[in-house]
């Protein structure tokens, strides 16, 4: 663990713009010759920075920073900002998760119009114009739960142009209308004009000039639209105002809030059981394993359990023996298995915040009352922000990334040009790759705070 610094943050961003200009680069030029130096540019960009924040972030940090009391980072208004961002993981996971297969979605369409028939005309002076239906050969309807059109084969006249006033030869291709084409309907089409076998492309001028490599037509931008639509609601959760609680929220509610003088003991793992989010009510969320701090006080020990993505092992390291209070506040309906929200505060004006099980009386110390004033935390600041490089975690989702990324590479290189097979499951691993691997961090993170939870379990 090590705090997040200026360095961490640029890399950050420098490999989402990397990402953002894949996806320029295929709206700008949708269709271009493989393999696509633009986007492997972008890739590289984002792999070199990616690579900086993991050298940063697995550095060896110095123990110390930590229980150094923090510099004042005074917010817009002058004072500290005390927001937890720890608890606005699940949304940033969800944000990079939906936003990641945005590029892959244009990359597919891309790959989808770069045919062999389009390498053929792209090679033998392509040209736009109009084409006659002479002959409609059949007709298919199409009919699904969102489309509805008729795809037909048809063959078509072009009008000659030039002093000759000849027509070109026939050309075969396939139409897409929602009502079946008859002789003599027009349509704009995509064809060779020295390589006749070739045949033509019907479809909009729009979406023929971005098969000439023009920018991507109105049916891809309305594909991605729609897609669009997923990744900003999460980007709504995860940005909005609220999105990162106040250190405060939930501890100090209307109520006896009370307070435990405690020393940082050792780490630890526990179920953190939320309260029902709707009193007097019996459905609630599960219980959930957490890793935590122990916490050592005259009358007993408690145990403040963490969020997910925190490792208690260099922090209750870090912070072995430090000092502080523990705030909460119950209620009358508190269960003994539930968890409250908890602030703990460290002598040195850093704070924790987390959530401790009720407990029963006989065992879980109850704390005193507070009957001063409550702690005013625009003068104090959190322990971290970290970046979080936790190998015996990371691990496979690490391989899961990377095979994510040697797909795109590949495709990138030009594999799967003419060979759908090949295209489909580069994409796929493209695209359940992230999400494979954050299932595999899940899974490794829970045998990891199992482990920590059989040993707290063990005798001394």
């Amino acid at each position: 663990m090590r705090e997040r610094d200026a360095g961490t943050a640029l890399a950050t961003a420098v490999a989402w713009g990397g990402a953002a200009a894949f996806l320029i680069c295929l709206l700008v030029r949708k269709v271009a010759p493989y393999p696509r130096w633009d986007l492997l540019a972008c890739v590289a960009v984002s792999t070199g920075a990616v690579l900086v924040w993991w050298l940063r972030a697995s550095r060896r940090p110095v123990p110390a920073d930590l229980t150094k009391p923090d510099p004042a980072r005074p917010g817009p208004a002058g004072r500290r900002r005390t927001r937890w961002w720890p608890e606005r993981r699940l949304e940033l996971v969800l944000l990079a998760l939906t936003a990641l297969p945005l590029p892959l979605v244009m990359l597919f369409l891309s790959m989808t119009a770069s045919t062999p028939q389009v390498a053929t005309i792209l090679a033998h002076h392509p040209r736009i114009s109009d084409a006659t239906v002479s002959q409609v050969h059949h007709s298919y309807l199409k009919d699904g739960r969102n489309y509805r059109y008729y795809e037909s084969a048809v063959t078509v006249t072009i009008a000659a142009t030039g002093r000759s006033g000849r027509e070109m030869p026939r050309l075969k291709g396939t139409v897409q209308t929602l009502q079946p084409p008859h002789p003599g309907d027009r349509f704009p089409g995509l064809y060779a004009a020295d390589a006749p076998t070739a045949g033509v492309i019907l479809d909009s001028r729009a979406e023929l000039r971005a098969v000439l490599g023009g920018p991507a037509g109105p049916r891809d931008l309305v594909i991605l639209a729609i897609y669009s639509l997923i990744p900003v609601g999460a980007a709504v959760a995860a940005l909005r105002a609220r999105a990162v609680p106040r250190a405060s929220d939930g501890v100090f509610d209307n109520g006896e809030t009370r307070m435990l003088r405690v020393q940082i003991a050792g780490a630890g793992a526990g179920n953190h059981l939320r309260r029902p989010t709707t009193p007097g009510t019996s459905k609630q969320p599960g219980a959930v394993l957490s890793p935590s701090l122990r916490l050592a006080s005259p009358s007993g020990n408690r145990d403040l359990l963490l969020d997910r993505c925190l490792d208690p092992v260099p922090l209750a390291d870090t912070l072995k023996d430090a000092q502080g209070h523990v705030y909460w506040t119950p209620r009358a309906e508190d269960r003994p298995e539930w968890s409250t929200p908890a602030l703990l505060i460290l002598d040195n004006g850093r704070y924790v915040r987390g959530a401790m099980p009720i407990g029963t009386p006989g065992e879980a110390p109850p704390g005193v009352p507070v009957t001063g004033s409550l702690p005013d935390l625009e003068t104090n600041s959190p322990v971290g922000p970290y970046v979080l490089w936790q190998p015996h975690i990371h691990k496979p989702g690490v391989i899961c990334f990377g095979a994510a990324f040697l797909a795109v590479v590949l495709l990138a290189s030009g594999m799967g040009c003419g060979d759908g097979v090949m295209r489909t499951a580069g994409l796929l691993v493209a695209s359940a790759g992230p999400f494979v691997g954050v299932l595999a961090i899940e899974r490794r993170r829970e045998h990891y705070l199992r482990h920590l939870l059989q040993q707290n379990h063990q005798p001394p």
